[in-house]
C-alpha cells in the first residue's frame, strides 16, 4: 500500500540540487526520498527528480528534488531547470576545497535566472557533504563556513554525510520550512503562489514525458 494514500496533498514544491560532479547530489536525493545509499557512482547527464511527501502544520506537500548535472559545461542546464523553483541546495565535497569555491558559480547561475514568489532570490542552503571522510580537526572551521554562507546570501549551511545519514533530514526540514513560511507570508499579502506554481510544475512534467506516475523521472539520454 502506498504510504501516502489517503493524504490530501496541499501542493507541490520544487527544490533543485546543484553543485560539481561527485559531490553527492544524486546520493542526497536518493537518501532523503528513498532512504537508500550506494557507493556506485553514475553521473547525471541532464536532470533527474524524485519526490517525497512532507508534513507541515497538519498539511501535506509533495516535495520534488531535482538533481541537476554537475559538469561545468552544463551550467546553462541549471538556468533552464531552475525556473519555477521554490528553493535550492548547493552541494560541495568537504574534502575538496575547489568544490566549495565553485558553489559561488552554481548559486550565481540560479540567482540570475529565477526569483522566488516575493521577487527575492531563491532560499538556498549550502551543503558540505562527505564529513565521514574527514577527522574532527577538519571540522573546526565552522565560523569560516558560516561567514562564507552569510556573505553569499545562503539562508543557512549544513554539514552532512549522506552515506551515514547525518544531517540530511535536518537540512531538508530547515529549507522546506523556510520556503513554506515565505509562501505563507506571500499569501497574507493577497497572493496565491502555490496554485500558479502547481500549474507550472505540471507543464514541466509533461515536457519531460513523465507518464509513469512513479516517484522519479529522468531528463536526458540516460
Amino acid at each position: 500500500m502506498d504510504a501516502n494514500e489517503g493524504k490530501e496533498i496541499k501542493s507541490e514544491l520544487k527544490i533543485i540540487v546543484i553543485g560539481n560532479s561527485n559531490t553527492g547530489k544524486t546520493s542526497f536525493v536518493n537518501k532523503w526520498t528513498k532512504g537508500t545509499f550506494t557507493d556506485f557512482y553514475k553521473a547525471t547527464v541532464v536532470s533527474e527528480f524524485s519526490y517525497k511527501v512532507f508534513q507541515y502544520k497538519d498539511k501535506y506537500y509533495r516535495i520534488q528534488l531535482w538533481d541537476l548535472a554537475g559538469q561545468d559545461k552544463n551550467t546553462h542546464i541549471t538556468k533552464i531547470f531552475s525556473k519555477n523553483s521554490h528553493g535550492c541546495l548547493v552541494l560541495c565535497d568537504i574534502t575538496n576545497k575547489e568544490t566549495l569555491n565553485d558553489t559561488l558559480k552554481w548559486k550565481e547561475s540560479v540567482d540570475e535566472s529565477t526569483r522566488f514568489i516575493d521577487g527575492e532570490i531563491l532560499p538556498s542552503v549550502l551543503v558540505q557533504n562527505k564529513i565521514d571522510l574527514v577527522d574532527e580537526e577538519a571540522l573546526k572551521d565552522e565560523e569560516e563556513i558560516k561567514k562564507f554562507a552569510e556573505e553569499n546570501k545562503y539562508i543557512g549551511y549544513f554539514r552532512t554525510s549522506v552515506k551515514m545519514g547525518v544531517g540530511v533530514d535536518e537540512c531538508m526540514e530547515f529549507l522546506i520550512k523556510n520556503i513554506l513560511e515565505r509562501i505563507e507570508k506571500c499569501s497574507t499579502e493577497g497572493k496565491n503562489p502555490l496554485e500558479r506554481d502547481r500549474q507550472n510544475l505540471v507543464l514541466e512534467h509533461k515536457k519531460l514525458g513523465d507518464q509513469n506516475n512513479g516517484n522519479s523521472a529522468r531528463g536526458g539520454c540516460c
